[in-house]
């Protein structure tokens, strides 16, 4: 089955992009994978830059949709927040699955990043704000803004994902983090008593 240039070009930077980083790949090298001349390239992509961030936005709607089945999977509000900071730990800290490129290589940017991230982590937190909103719809939670708390939560998560990126030699521990998440939850909890009606 045949794909379009374009295709085959984003698909071929994003497998670049995510083993080599930003810097290091080389457009030869994309143009090479996707079997196309690299004048090809730009026809479709007006630099690496802009290639860089098709292939970014492709690779994040990969970890939003492993988000989305994530919290799918699980039954209760209080497991769907669980299952969210499960899978956001271990897309941080596994190897890249397939063309998933890596925060660090975003990173690499500098200034540029600042673009990229408030868009990625607003996406992230819309879902996390979901699953408060119909926890709090159930009555199991008792939060007043939703999306604040979900987007302040994203925040702290993409500070770790930074320190357990940068590989310092005092990694975040894991025990440590599972007791603040814990409290994270137990803060989103309605107080005892009777429990509101679903609307």
């Amino acid at each position: 089955m045949s794909t379009s240039p374009r295709t085959a070009i984003l698909d071929a930077a994003s497998e670049v992009f995510a083993r080599f980083g930003f810097k290091k790949a080389s457009v030869e090298d994309i143009a090479r994978r996707a079997g196309v001349g690299k004048g090809s390239i730009y026809l479709h992509f007006e630099s690496k830059e802009a290639l860089f961030e098709a292939s970014l936005q492709l690779s994040h709607a990969q970890s939003l949709s492993e988000l989305e089945a994530s919290i799918r999977g699980a039954s209760t509000p209080e497991a769907k927040v669980r299952a969210f900071i499960e899978c956001k730990r271990q897309q941080y800290t596994r190897a890249p699955l397939g063309h998933r490129i890596e925060m660090s290589t975003l990173f690499e940017l500098g200034t540029q990043a600042a673009n990229y991230l408030p868009r990625m982590r607003e996406a992230e937190a819309r879902i996390l704000a979901r699953v408060i909103e119909e926890g709090v719809a159930q009555g199991t939670f008792a939060v007043g803004q939703p999306f604040q708390v979900a987007l302040g939560f994203v925040e702290l998560l993409t500070m770790l994902a930074f320190r357990t990126m940068t590989q310092l030699p005092d990694a975040p521990d894991p025990q440590a983090l599972n007791c603040c998440f814990e409290v994270f939850i137990r803060g989103l909890l309605a107080p005892p008593g009777p429990k509101r009606k679903p609307h």
